[in-house]
């Protein structure tokens, strides 16, 4: 198991803080961390791709894009956002 998990690819994907009034900056406008988990066939979490976005809109955008070949569970903390059925189980049928 170790070594599986030094052997995968790490999928990674950020969005960046875009240029802002500068009057949006000054009252502390934070971004958000979240995760999205990729669900293998068993069920079981095999990857995570960490986001970081300004809404639960943005993240939803950006993890609903990941719903191919697997499902994908949204994150943010220990709140579960939004799951995504895999977009190819659709077309398999």
């Amino acid at each position: 198991m170790t070594a599986n998990l030094a052997t995968r690819k790490m999928l990674t994907c950020f969005t960046f803080l875009p240029n802002l009034a500068p009057e949006l900056t000054s009252v502390g406008y934070a971004m958000a961390d979240y995760r999205v988990y990729l669900v293998g066939n068993d069920g079981n979490f095999c990857d995570v791709v960490p986001l970081v976005c300004a809404d639960d809109a943005e993240a939803i955008e950006h993890a609903q894009r990941l719903a191919v070949g697997h499902d994908v569970e949204l994150w943010q903390l220990d709140r579960k956002v939004a799951v995504f059925e895999n977009k190819d189980k659709n077309t398999m049928k």
